[in-house]
């Protein structure tokens, strides 16, 4: 579920770092091994539920190696932002959300891939906020990420890139309140799936809940600038990102058949080392 969102920041990272992507074959063949290890990991869900416990070490084991090409995404993708000229737009205020966010997530699930303190974590508000770091922080930020860049040439116009921008980070801020919170009282022991709880978990559940409303009324604003893009949005031009992929070629929108004329490769999809497009938009006249 994590590799189209993955696709995705290998998209955003070089043209908002300005910069040739960083190890692309290691990023292209670290999906293979994603994909085939994680469907060997399902074993990790089942560690107190009377397995063998050769099977838990096994799937324990293998827990830990789909960090290996994760691990090694990430890494690149650092290194690819490194002396890089970041452009802070929305669709880059994402990809970084997902860096941080999807790290957490993946450093977390260490515990809950060791069997020993799998135990203590297992059915608590620690495996709630994990799957949410990964799947959310991880997948979604990604997917807003990518929203927010194909989105002009989606409809040929501009959201409000101000109102975008704080839409990003409520949703960050909003984020992580809401389920750092549930972190801390799943390794205090608060079990998910229970309406009725001791008061001493009463605080986090609090910041939680107001965490929620933040990450609501970013999710709210970013509504309302996308819906008034496609009525008073500015014409965003045919490439408004000054980026190299073939789809910035044609016309935005595009015309039903994608390119009006047969298309001419003459460059690859990250060589900004040797290519320099022009934005067709400037976001200070937003």
């Amino acid at each position: 579920m994590i590799l189209p969102a993955m696709g995705i920041m290998s998209e955003l990272i070089p043209v908002f770092s300005h910069k040739k992507i960083f190890g692309y074959k290691a990023i292209a063949y670290s999906s293979f091994g994603i994909a085939f290890i994680s469907f060997l990991v399902w074993g990790h869900h089942m560690f107190v539920s009377g397995q063998s416990p050769i099977a838990s070490l096994i799937f324990s084991f293998l827990t830990f190696m789909v960090a290996i090409p994760s691990g090694i995404k990430v890494f690149n993708w650092v290194s690819t932002m490194y002396k890089g000229s970041i452009s802070l737009e929305a669709p880059m205020l994402y990809a970084l959300s997902f860096l941080f966010l999807f790290t957490i997530g993946g450093l977390t699930g260490l515990f809950l891939g060791a069997l020993a303190t799998d135990v203590h974590l297992t059915d608590t508000y620690f495996v709630v906020a994990h799957f949410h770091y990964v799947m959310v922080g991880g997948t979604v930020m990604a997917f807003l990420g990518g929203l927010h860049y194909w989105w002009p040439k989606m409809f040929g116009k501009m959201y409000n890139i101000f109102w975008a921008r704080i839409a990003a980070v409520l949703i960050f801020v909003g984020f992580n309140v809401t389920f750092m919170s549930q972190f801390i009282m799943g390794s205090r022991g608060m079990p998910r799936r229970y309406y009725s709880y001791p008061a001493q978990y009463q605080p986090m559940h609090y910041y939680s809940t107001v965490g929620s409303w933040v990450l609501t009324a970013g999710f709210i604003i970013m509504a309302i600038y996308l819906i008034r893009s496609l009525f008073n949005g500015r014409a965003a031009g045919d490439n408004p990102w000054g980026a190299l992929t073939f789809e910035w070629t044609t016309s935005s929108p595009p015309p039903t058949e994608n390119f009006k004329d047969n298309p001419v490769l003459t460059h690859g999809p990250y060589d900004f080392d040797t290519i320099d497009v022009k934005p067709t938009f400037n976001p200070r006249e937003t």
